[in-house]
């Protein structure tokens, strides 16, 4: 059974169980970026990797120094929680069991079984390119609309004359398997 499956079979299961919420953001933790922005988001992902695919919920807190994001079924139970920090990534599953890496994008793919590109959805879910070589394709509003870069393609989805978007679609387009994941963001702090 491969690693994705075993995390949707994990995911399902749980959803068997009484629900459990979402961690909440960290609040001690001051969330200033390196711009001088602060975020925090929850909302609902799916994934789907080749003939796999997972959906459930998300909270994400962003800081120069830390993320932290927890992933959970859509029932609520916590399928995995990753925190990244001066000292590299840690994710704990629903197990409690810790892996580390020096990166999300590794750290995900080995345990997950598909790639979470964190580093790219810090500028991505403000609607912006992350680096300046990005081709950038806009809307009417001139807000990006499709953003190419290291290897994704993210569609971004505004409601109304919002300059951040509501809902992002990204293909990873050097995948072994097609890799789609899909965002919608509820709320943002």
């Amino acid at each position: 059974m491969s690693r994705f499956a075993g995390l949707l079979l994990t995911a399902l299961l749980a959803g068997c169980a009484a629900p459990g919420p979402v961690s909440a953001p960290v609040k001690d933790a001051p969330l200033t970026s390196a711009n001088g922005e602060s975020f925090a988001l929850d909302g609902r992902l799916s994934v789907h990797y080749g003939d796999d695919s997972l959906s459930g919920k998300f909270a994400w807190t962003h800081a120069p120094e830390r993320d932290e994001v927890s992933l959970a079924s859509p029932l609520g139970n916590q399928i995995a929680q990753i925190v990244r920090d001066n000292a590299g990534v840690t994710l704990t599953n629903s197990d409690k069991q810790q892996f580390h890496a020096r990166d999300v994008e590794t750290l995900t793919e080995t345990r997950l079984g598909w790639r979470m590109p964190l580093a790219g959805l810090i500028d991505w879910v403000r609607g912006r390119p992350q680096g300046a070589t990005a081709a950038v394709q806009r809307d009417a509003a001139g807000r990006p609309a499709t953003i190419r870069e290291d290897g994704w393609v993210v569609e971004l989805s505004y409601d109304g004359e919002a300059r951040q978007p509501h809902r992002l679609f990204l293909n990873y387009t050097r995948a072994e398997k097609p890799l789609d994941i899909r965002i919608a963001i509820d709320t943002r702090g």
